[in-house]
């Protein structure tokens, strides 16, 4: 049940800096820093047992959310990026705790992950249409 809770908060952490970045138009940093603030401050005191926790995968999805607006255009995409920064923070629980720049470093990843699904994706789109023009023009 903490996964769904750690996944689901990370997607709603990283739309809401990205919205309130680029949607809103005050940057990034400053939807960074509301996003974190609120979390911080709601997490831990509402839900004592896994608060703490959530308020830092939150803090890990806003600097996700600082994604610019050439790499994820849509909001849905930056959901898409919250739903990978979820699962990753998930996998490097138990990595390297206590070490500095672990929360931006899988925030990074989730964007170059998010990035790299695209390309191979709009790979595979124009090949299969390439392919088909070849077909159309062999008769």
């Amino acid at each position: 049940m903490e996964y769904i809770a750690i996944v689901l908060v990370s997607m709603l952490a990283g739309v809401a800096t990205y919205y309130v970045s680029i949607k809103l138009n005050k940057g990034a940093v400053f939807g960074s820093a509301v996003v974190t603030l609120i979390s911080g401050i709601l997490f831990p005191n509402l839900i004592p047992a896994i608060g703490p926790r959530l308020a830092l995968v939150a803090t890990c999805a806003s600097y996700a959310g600082m994604v610019g607006i050439k790499n994820a255009p849509k909001i849905s995409e930056m959901a898409a990026i919250g739903l990978i920064n979820g699962i990753i923070f998930i996998a490097t629980l138990s990595a390297y705790p206590g070490v500095g720049g672990r929360l931006g470093t899988v925030a990074a990843i989730s964007c170059f992950a998010w990035i790299g699904l695209k390309k191979v994706y709009s790979n595979i789109k124009a090949t299969g249409k390439s392919q088909e023009l070849g077909k159309n023009t062999a008769h």
